[in-house]
């Protein structure tokens, strides 16, 4: 892979945005991730997409426990929460398309890959590509795939739109390279969804409390931010700790930041 100096430059300059920006807004920080990304290879569509492995050794499932859940879009079409609803409805019943399989089937590990070099030819003539891609205008995409454990996956997806051209080489190196570093951010952005560790789901509000102690809110703020009495706002944080197994707002900032 040869990236051009401009190129690099941007790429870099990327990096050092992203690290400055909160935590306490994780969808405005993937936005903008794409944003900066989208216009280094021209796509106007995309989204970033979390994979949790429910379960393993599952008899008979197709997905080996894993299962879509948080989506954020980039430049959101219409039908894009409508299609996800469904997608999710039809994986979480085993029913998978070959793309999602084989990427099952390679999680664990980073992963870059166009479409074209993923799937068979008999994928672009079958009803998911027809209904999920070109019913929606979508002809091509990419995806950059990143663990953060065993059981937590982010896709970071890109899409080309109708009259567009398909992605190159080059596009995919551009992406691989801009996301390979930035395993911090793909942490960061799992544990505001509540997603990383904690033993179980969060409920929107105590995401947003989540995402306010990691900023070092103190706890009267966020009742105040919360519209919520203190002694409320306590036993939220009570709970948020006894689901992520800390003992204290320090254990869940260094659970956040990937410290020991």
């Amino acid at each position: 892979m040869t990236l051009d100096q401009a190129t690099l430059t941007r790429i870099h300059q990327l990096w050092d945005e992203m690290a400055e920006l909160p935590a306490s807004n994780p969808e405005c920080n993937l936005r903008l991730l794409f944003e900066r990304i989208g216009t280094l290879i021209d796509s106007r569509h995309g989204y970033w997409l979390a994979s949790l492995r429910l379960a393993v050794d599952v008899p008979n499932d197709p997905l080996l426990g894993w299962r879509a859940r948080s989506i954020c879009f980039h430049g959101e079409l219409p039908p894009d929460q409508g299609v996800y609803i469904e997608t999710v409805k039809r994986l979480d019943k085993g029913s998978p398309d070959e793309s999602t399989t084989n990427h099952v089937r390679n999680a664990g590990r980073f992963r870059a890959v166009l479409l074209r070099d993923h799937v068979s030819e008999a994928f672009y003539s079958g009803d998911h590509y027809l209904h999920h891609y070109l019913a929606r205008g979508i002809t091509d995409r990419l995806f950059v795939v990143m663990p953060v454990n065993e059981d937590v996956e982010s896709y970071f997806v890109f899409d080309r739109l109708s009259g567009e051209p398909p992605f190159t080489p080059a596009d995919l190196d551009i992406v691989r390279y801009a996301l390979r570093s930035m395993g911090w951010f793909n942490r960061q952005v799992h544990l505001s969804y509540g997603q990383l560790v904690a033993e179980a789901p969060l409920t929107p509000t105590e995401r947003r409390i989540l995402n306010h102690l990691l900023t070092g809110s103190p706890e009267k703020s966020i009742a105040d931010a919360m519209a919520q009495s203190p002694h409320t706002t306590h036993q939220y944080v009570k709970t948020l700790f006894r689901k992520f197994n800390v003992r204290s707002r320090a254990e869940l900032t260094a659970l956040w930041l990937g410290h020991d």
